[in-house]
């Protein structure tokens, strides 16, 4: 015990001594400088510049963006340009959702066209031929589709301005109250769930036997595309958004076969 304690003294009074370090010229040994060292100052002066040297490459690791090419440092989440590739991988994961969902939804529409169809082709009975063929008068029938189908009304108001094909306006204006739920007028799928500057928050949706129903202006809108739709239900909120409209109301149009109708011939609003 004692010869230890005897090592760890002459170790300390080792530390302690002092040295000089002497730089001569060579030529004429003439003394230029000296210095009084001693190995605690020596072992003192390499920890100092080691423990800056440590901190300028841990500042330079924190403080730039070095480090993420360190492996295993700092969490990939909080990376500016991973977040922005994940948020448009989810953005993208959204739309093919929708996509589908609006594709299925025409599937099942047209399959239940294509049913009907079908049973009324079975049910159909072949014409007699009549030995002695004779003209007959055949009576003008109405084949407009919408004259037999049956309408809820998109709202309950006071019509502003009605349908004018001839000024390219291909719909009605209905004001309602504020607040007012806008209804689908048939079963259908949303065809489109967006915004754009003229029209505000406007929302379409396709029905059987070829029709469609668009409602422009709206305030909110409660569907989304793609998503199925039941006659009556809320799919928005009555509103003034869009350059083209100076109040609250409901801008709403009605085609069959890619031709405008007017709502007022089918609708009592």
């Amino acid at each position: 015990m004692n010869e230890e304690l005897q090592n760890k003294v002459q170790f300390r009074e080792k530390l302690r001594n002092t040295f000089r370090l002497i730089i001569m010229n060579d030529e004429t040994l003439e003394e230029m400088r000296s210095y009084r060292l001693s190995l605690l100052n020596i072992y003192t002066f390499f920890s100092i510049i080691l423990v800056i040297l440590s901190l300028l490459i841990i500042s330079f690791i924190i403080f730039t963006p070095i480090k993420r090419f360190i492996p295993g440092y700092g969490d990939v989440n909080s990376n500016p340009q991973f977040l922005d590739l994940k948020e448009k991988v989810e953005f993208l994961e959204e739309e093919l959702d929708n996509q589908e969902l609006y594709i299925d939804g025409l599937t099942k529409l047209f399959d239940g066209i294509d049913e009907d169809l079908g049973n009324s082709v079975a049910n159909a009975q072949p014409l007699e031929n009549n030995v002695k063929s004779s003209i007959q008068e055949v009576p003008y029938v109405n084949t407009n589709i919408l004259d037999e189908l049956f309408f809820i009304n998109p709202v309950n108001g006071t019509v502003s301005e009605g349908f004018m094909i001839d000024k390219k306006h291909f719909g009605v204006d209905v004001l309602a109250p504020k607040n007012t739920p806008i209804k689908s007028i048939m079963d259908g799928v949303i065809l489109s769930s967006d915004w754009s500057l003229e029209t505000g928050n406007t929302i379409s949706i396709q029905h059987p036997s070829n029709i469609i129903s668009i409602y422009k202006h709206n305030s909110v809108l409660l569907k989304e595309t793609g998503s199925l739709v039941k006659a009556g239900e809320a799919i928005a909120i009555i509103g003034n958004t869009g350059t083209l409209s100076d109040g609250p109301h409901l801008h709403f149009e009605l085609w069959y076969n890619g031709k405008p109708e007017n709502p007022e011939e089918y609708f009592s609003f």
